[in-house]
C-alpha cells in the first residue's frame, strides 16, 4: 500500500514535472515566435536565382575565349571596345582584373529618345572576333535550371549594322540560336529558357563587326524559401506631413492609406540627406553618403570619389539580397544609380531602367513596374520603384486636380498658394499609380507574399520662413538640398510584411524618430536573412515589430547636406553650415548676412523659427548641441596636416594661402594663428609659430586630396614638402598627385623638417599602409633623396 502511494505519488510528481517541461517548451516556442522568425506560417516554391553569371567570370573553372582588340577603331587590347557607345561601364563587382575588365560590363540601350528611356543591365560582353568565335563556358553541376537574361547587339563601328550568330550550348548540344538581325540595335530581347545542363553551359558568338551583350544572364532554380518579395518604393519630394496616414485632414493617398492599415507606420522618421544622392546613397548602405566618399557637395561624382567608393566595398542593400538568390531590379527617373552618368554610381542593380523625361515618366514608371511583376511573378525579387511625381515643378494631369478638388473643400484648398495646391495633386496622382500596382500584386497573388516599404528620399521646403539659401538651386522656396528643417527631412515610413511569410505584426505603430539608415537592416531582418551580414549604422527594427518589446529608440539623427549637417535629438535641431556657405540670402539678389549656426528648441518651438544659436538664452545648449555633434562622429575625415618648422627668425610670422578644391569642414589652428572663414575652398591662415608642435589641420568631407599652398615666413617664399617621401616643391603641381599627398600615417622625419610639410591623412579615402609598406617606404624615401629629389 505505501509503494504504491509512492508509486502514484511519483506518477503524479513526473506528470507534474511533464506538465511544467511542456508549459516552459510552449513559452520558449511563443517567445521564439514572437522575437524572430523561426515560427514562420509557411514557406513557399519559388525560382531562386542558383548561378548569378556574371559574378561567376573571375572563376577559374570559367573559360573566356577571345579578346576585345577593337582592330576596326584602332583600340589597343584593354582600351575601350566601343568608343561610341558612353553610356556603359566596367562591372563593377565582377572581382575581373583590368584587362579583362570589359567581359562584364554595365550596358545601356536608350530604347526611347522621346522619354529618354535608359535600359541598363549587368552584361556578359562577348567580343567579335576575325577567327572562328568568342565564347564563355561555365562548369556547372548537370542538372535542370531555368536561364534567363536578355541580348542585345552592337557594331564596333556606329554606323555599321550589326552582324553575326549567338549560339547557347550544353553538352556540346545547340539548345537557341539567334542571328543579330533578328533584332533592331539597342534593343533587348528577353529570353527563358528551362535547360537540362551537362556539365558546363557556354555563350558562343561568331561576328567580325559586332559585339552581344547577355543581359542579367541567371539560372534559377525552383526552391523552397522562406524570404519574401520586397518592393522599395520611393517617392521623391514626399513630406510626411500631406500624408493622412501621418495626421493631414484630406483623403489625398487613398490607396497608401489603404494600405497602411495593415502595415507597420514608424512616427516620425527622417532621411539623413536633404537631398537624392546622399540620402539614397545612405539608406542603401546604412552609412551616411560621404562616408562612403560620396560627397554633398553639388551633383558631380568624380573619378576619385567612385574609386573611393568601390574600394570601400561596402555592401548596399541590393548587393546583399543579391548574394542571397534575390532577382534585382530598379525602375526609376534617378541618374544617380547608374554609373555612366557621371552623378551616378553602380549599387548592384541586375537591371535598372531609367525614364529621363520629367512629367512623362510616371505612366512609363508605372508600366514597367506592372510589367515587372508580369514577368517576375515565379522569381525571388527585390524591386525598387521610384516615383519622382512630386518633384518640383509640380505638374500633375488636370483630371488628378479636379479630383483633389472634390476632396478638399474650395476655402482650405484655396488657402494654399498655387505650387502647394499643385503638390497636392502630384501626390493624389503618385497615389493613383501606387494603386495600380498593389492591384497588379493581388491579381497575381503576391500580395501576402511581399514586403512593401514606402518611404520618401526628403521632403520640400514650403514655409516662407524658412527660405534660407547659398546656391538657390531651385530658385528659392519649394525645393530641398539647402536647408535642414524637419519640412525637408521629415518623410513616410510605411511597411507592410508578409501575411503568408511573416508572424502577425505586434504592434501598428513604432514611436520615436527614426532615420533611413534603418531600412537596410530592417529589410535584411524582414527577408529572413542570415544575421552575420554585415551592418553598419542603421537600427534593425524587424525584430520589435513581432514582439511586445519596446523597439530601439534613435536619440540622435544625423543629416547632411550640400556642405552643411545636423543633428535631431527629441529636444533640440543643431544645424551647421561648412566654412564659406555660411553666408545666406531669402532672394535670389537679396541682401547675403551669414549664419554658420542654427539651434531650436523643438518642445517650445517645433516650427523652428526662433534660432537660439545667436541668442544669450540659447548658449547652453549651443555648447551641448556643439558636443553632440563632435562626439557623434558621424562623418570620417580627411585631414590635410602641416607642420611649420622654425624658419630662422626671432619672430617666425606666417602667412599661408591654401586653396582646397575639397572643402573645409573645419580648421584645428594652433593658439596664436587666425584664418579667414568666407571663402569657399581657400583660406587665408596667420600667425606666429611658438613651439616645435604648431600642427596645422584641415578636415574635408571629400575625398579629392588636391591642395595648392603658398607659404611665406617674415616676407619670405619658403618651399614645402609633400606627402609620404616629404618630396620638396615650390609648385602646386605635385600636391596635386594622389599618390605623392596621401599618407596613411605621419611621414618619417615629418616634424624634424626645415621647412613646411603637408600631407593628407587618408582616413575618408581608404588609404592604409601596412608595416611592410612602411619599411618600403622608407627605402623609397633614401633612394628618392639620391636622386635629388629630396633635400634634408
Amino acid at each position: 500500500m505505501e509503494r504504491m502511494d509512492r508509486q502514484e505519488n511519483g506518477n503524479h510528481f513526473k506528470n507534474t514535472k511533464d506538465r511544467i517541461t511542456l508549459i516552459y517548451f510552449l513559452v520558449f516556442v511563443v517567445a521564439v515566435c514572437f522575437s524572430g522568425f523561426s515560427c514562420k506560417t509557411k514557406k513557399r516554391q519559388i525560382h531562386t536565382i542558383t548561378k548569378d553569371l556574371t559574378r561567376l567570370l573571375y572563376e577559374p573553372s570559367t573559360l573566356k575565349i577571345g579578346n576585345f582588340q577593337n582592330k576596326l577603331a584602332n583600340q589597343g587590347s584593354s582600351s575601350d571596345p566601343l568608343p561610341y557607345h558612353w553610356k556603359k561601364n566596367p562591372g563593377r563587382y565582377s572581382k575581373l582584373s583590368s584587362v579583362e575588365k570589359w567581359w562584364n560590363t554595365q550596358i545601356t540601350f536608350n530604347t526611347d529618345t522621346n522619354l529618354f528611356i535608359n535600359d541598363s543591365k549587368d552584361s556578359i560582353l562577348l567580343p567579335a572576333s576575325d577567327q572562328d568565335q568568342s565564347s564563355v563556358q561555365f562548369s556547372l553541376p548537370s542538372q535542370k535550371y531555368n536561364l534567363y537574361l536578355s541580348i542585345g547587339f552592337l557594331p564596333i563601328l556606329q554606323n555599321d549594322k550589326p552582324q553575326g550568330k549567338f549560339r547557347i550550348l550544353t553538352g556540346a548540344k545547340v539548345v537557341f540560336e539567334m542571328d543579330a538581325g533578328e533584332i533592331a540595335q539597342e534593343v533587348w530581347k528577353q529570353i527563358r529558357l528551362d535547360l537540362e545542363v551537362r556539365n558546363e553551359l557556354k555563350f558562343e558568338w561568331t561576328s567580325k563587326n559586332s559585339i552581344v551583350a547577355l543581359g542579367n544572364p541567371i539560372l534559377s532554380e525552383k526552391k523552397e524559401s522562406n524570404s519574401p518579395n520586397i518592393v522599395l518604393i520611393v517617392i521623391d519630394s514626399a513630406r510626411k506631413d500631406f500624408f493622412p496616414s501621418y495626421g493631414f485632414p484630406y483623403a489625398i493617398t487613398p490607396n497608401i492609406s489603404k494600405l497602411a492599415e495593415e502595415s507597420v507606420i514608424f512616427e516620425n522618421p527622417f532621411s539623413n540627406g536633404n537631398w537624392t544622392k546622399p540620402s539614397m546613397i545612405s539608406f542603401f548602405h546604412s552609412e551616411y553618403s560621404s562616408n562612403l566618399g560620396i560627397h554633398n557637395l553639388w551633383f558631380a561624382t568624380l573619378p576619385n570619389h567612385k574609386k573611393v567608393f568601390y574600394k570601400k566595398n561596402s555592401p548596399s542593400l541590393t548587393e546583399v539580397l543579391r548574394q542571397n538568390s534575390f532577382y534585382t531590379e530598379t525602375i526609376m527617373n534617378n541618374v544617380f544609380l547608374l554609373d555612366y552618368t557621371t552623378v551616378g554610381v553602380d549599387i548592384g542593380f541586375h537591371s535598372s531602367y531609367q525614364v529621363g523625361k520629367d512629367i512623362d515618366d510616371s505612366e512609363e514608371l508605372t508600366k514597367q513596374a506592372v510589367e515587372f511583376l508580369d514577368t517576375h511573378r515565379e522569381d525571388l525579387f527585390f524591386l525598387h520603384w521610384n516615383l519622382n511625381t512630386p518633384h518640383g515643378g509640380y505638374a500633375p494631369p488636370p483630371e488628378m486636380m479636379e479630383a483633389v478638388r472634390k476632396i478638399i473643400p474650395d476655402k482650405e484648398f484655396n488657402s494654399y498658394p498655387a505650387p502647394i495646391r499643385r503638390y497636392i495633386g502630384e501626390l493624389y496622382y503618385t497615389d493613383a499609380l501606387i494603386g495600380k500596382f498593389i492591384h497588379k500584386l493581388k491579381q497575381l497573388n503576391l500580395y501576402d507574399d511581399t514586403v512593401i516599404l514606402i518611404t520618401g528620399d526628403h521632403g520640400e521646403l514650403f514655409d516662407e520662413r524658412h527660405d534660407y539659401h547659398y546656391r538657390f538651386i531651385l530658385q528659392g522656396i519649394y525645393g530641398h538640398g539647402e536647408t535642414h528643417y524637419d519640412e525637408e527631412i521629415n518623410v513616410p515610413y510605411i511597411i507592410k510584411t508578409s501575411k503568408n511569410l511573416h508572424p502577425t505584426a505586434s504592434k501598428s505603430l513604432v514611436k520615436g524618430q527614426q532615420s533611413l539608415l534603418s531600412l537596410l537592416p530592417t529589410l535584411l531582418g524582414l527577408a529572413n536573412l542570415p544575421k552575420e551580414t554585415p551592418i553598419r549604422k542603421g537600427v534593425d527594427y524587424s525584430t520589435c515589430l513581432f514582439s511586445e518589446e519596446e523597439c530601439p529608440q534613435e536619440k540622435i539623427i544625423f543629416t547632411e547636406g550640400r556642405m552643411s549637417e545636423s543633428i535631431r535629438t527629441l529636444d533640440y535641431k543643431y544645424i551647421r553650415r561648412y566654412q564659406g556657405y555660411t553666408s545666406v540670402s531669402k532672394t535670389l539678389n537679396g541682401a547675403r548676412h551669414s549664419m554658420p549656426e542654427e539651434l531650436y528648441d523643438l518642445k517650445s518651438d517645433p516650427k523652428e523659427y526662433k534660432n537660439l544659436a545667436v541668442l544669450n538664452e540659447g548658449k547652453n545648449l549651443l555648447l551641448n548641441a556643439r558636443k553632440d555633434l563632435e562626439n557623434g562622429n558621424f562623418l570620417t575625415k580627411n585631414q590635410f596636416i602641416i607642420f611649420l618648422p622654425d624658419c630662422g627668425s626671432a619672430s617666425n610670422l606666417y602667412k599661408i594661402s591654401l586653396s582646397i578644391p575639397a572643402g573645409i569642414y573645419k580648421l584645428e589652428l594652433p593658439a596664436g594663428f587666425l584664418a579667414s572663414k568666407d571663402q569657399l575652398r581657400s583660406t587665408n591662415i596667420s600667425g606666429y609659430r611658438t613651439d616645435q608642435s604648431t600642427l596645422i589641420k584641415i578636415q574635408t568631407v571629400n575625398p579629392e586630396p588636391t591642395i595648392i599652398a603658398n607659404f611665406n615666413c617674415n616676407g619670405k617664399t619658403l618651399n614645402y614638402r609633400v606627402g609620404k617621401w616629404g618630396i620638396e616643391s615650390n609648385s602646386s603641381v605635385l600636391s596635386k598627385e594622389n599618390a605623392i599627398i596621401l599618407s596613411a600615417r605621419e611621414p618619417n622625419g615629418f616634424r624634424k623638417s626645415n621647412l613646411p610639410w603637408i600631407y593628407n591623412d587618408a582616413r575618408l579615402s581608404g588609404e592604409y599602409e601596412s608595416e611592410t609598406e612602411a619599411i618600403m617606404g622608407q627605402e623609397v624615401r633614401k633612394i628618392l633623396e639620391s636622386w635629388g629629389y629630396i633635400h634634408e
